[in-house]
């Protein structure tokens, strides 16, 4: 049993990403990695399928920094949040989020996320504003996969 991530950017005029899906599958026993492409739209949210008996780690969440400084440059926007839904609340909650102006790191350790399946999850990287020009900026999702109960 595989668990997937699933990202697919809509196409929308001045999009920065191609609308091809994305999709990473992760044996028990793998670490996990993976980036986010960030929108503004929370429907761009990457699924994770967690199927039963496997159980995702989400450990950290980081930026690149030359990605970041490209990004603040030409953008106009302050930061990226990374957000996540469950099945049985359907909202995007924030988790982390990197804010030019208040952010010391480019990294957060320690999310702390344990998630069993059998489940299905959102992960979403979200600006806060558009793009001036075109930059993209991910957000990679790190943590591993494991056996579940």
């Amino acid at each position: 049993m595989s668990l997937t991530i699933r990202q697919q950017v809509a196409a929308r005029p001045g999009c920065l990403y191609s609308n091809e899906p994305r999709e990473v599958s992760f044996k028990a026993g793998a670490l996990f990695s993976f980036p986010l492409h960030s929108t503004l739209y929370d429907e761009d949210a990457a699924q994770i399928r967690i199927p039963k008996n496997v159980k995702l780690s989400l450990n950290t969440a980081s930026v690149d920094r030359k990605q970041m400084a490209d990004f603040l440059k030409i953008g106009i926007v302050h930061g990226v949040t990374l957000k996540i839904s469950s099945e049985e609340n359907g909202a995007l909650l924030p988790i982390w989020t990197f804010d030019k102006e208040r952010s010391a790191d480019h990294c957060q350790t320690g999310l702390g996320l344990n998630i069993e399946g059998p489940r299905i999850i959102r992960l979403a990287a979200v600006t806060d504003k558009g793009f001036k020009k075109g930059t993209p900026l991910d957000v990679h999702v790190f943590g591993f996969v494991s056996k579940g109960g």
